[in-house]
């Protein structure tokens, strides 16, 4: 394989960087490559549902011009972590996709918005970045990782139910290590996290167990408490991961989860609207 991308455009530094960690931790989605140590844990965890017809690990997606977003007048490293699928076949089964693949694949989710979750990424980072970005280059100026890499089939395994896999503890333990170890290689300016696995699977890798709920770093919290409505919250903290630089962290849900969502008109949740403001007050005010 040459060292290039779907587009014909060499890798960018990012993308060697983050394609090199990901080889080295052993979880990629090129099945004859794949070798993460917590596999078998993983799987036992779930039934042999991994190694029973499920997807082993998931490549992360670096845009061509990761880095690049505007965000009050300053570049920012845009960071999202999710529990996004990959690609399906015809029969609904995943399909392992390279990474040149996989990389094309997460660009032209998002920039044509294809579902609520790489919609609403779309949408949180135009809501985000400076006025007057088109999706052409948005699609290309955000990092995306998954908070678990592997996944069962849906409805297989005692567990709970995230984005029609299910996922269980051991997974989301041990992912984490993963996770750590990419956002160290990202150095992400700006981290939204988008799903309740990713969103508690941040806030314990924040470093000294920092979150909303201790002085320090916590920036703010909005959230909807209206009758009838699903109680949502999203969390703003300043902070870092092991290991890793200081951040701005938007702790919040699936967008979808939130009243008012609307990612093919562009509509974003007021509690969303609010955080993501926040955030760029902070970025834009930091030395």
């Amino acid at each position: 394989m040459t060292d290039g991308n779907a587009t014909g455009r060499e890798r960018t530094e990012w993308q060697r960087e983050i394609r090199g960690v990901q080889v080295e931790l052993g979880i990629a989605s090129e099945e004859d490559s794949f070798c993460c140590p917590h596999f078998e844990d993983c799987d036992r965890s779930v039934g042999s549902g991994i190694s029973g017809g499920g997807r082993k690990g998931d490549w992360a997606y670096v845009g061509s011009r990761y880095g690049e977003a505007s965000v009050g007048g300053k570049p920012a490293r845009v960071l999202f972590v999710g529990m996004d699928r990959p690609s399906k076949g015809e029969d609904g089964e995943c399909v392992f996709l390279d990474y040149e693949e996989t990389q094309e694949d997460w660009r032209m989710s998002a920039r044509l918005r294809r579902n609520p979750h790489m919609g609403g990424t779309d949408v949180e980072l135009e809501y985000l970045v400076d006025d007057g970005t088109k999706p052409d280059d948005r699609c290309e100026q955000f990092a995306l990782v998954n908070a678990v890499f592997c996944g069962p089939p849906a409805n297989q395994g005692k567990t709970t139910k995230t984005n029609d896999s299910k996922v269980s503890g051991t997974m989301r333990k041990n992912c984490l290590n993963h996770i750590r170890r990419l956002i160290q290689a990202l150095e992400p300016d700006i981290v939204i996290t988008q799903g309740s696995d990713p969103m508690d699977g941040l806030r314990k890798l924040l470093r000294d167990g920092e979150d909303p709920g201790r002085p320090g770093g916590a920036l703010g919290y909005w959230e909807n408490n209206m009758p009838g409505r699903q109680h949502r919250r999203v969390d703003l903290v300043k902070g870092q991961v092991e290991g890793g630089k200081p951040a701005l962290f938007l702790l919040a849900g699936h967008p979808a989860h939130y009243p008012g969502f609307a990612y093919v008109t562009g509509r974003l949740p007021e509690e969303l609207k609010r955080g993501l403001t926040r955030v760029r007050e902070e970025f834009a005010g930091s030395a």
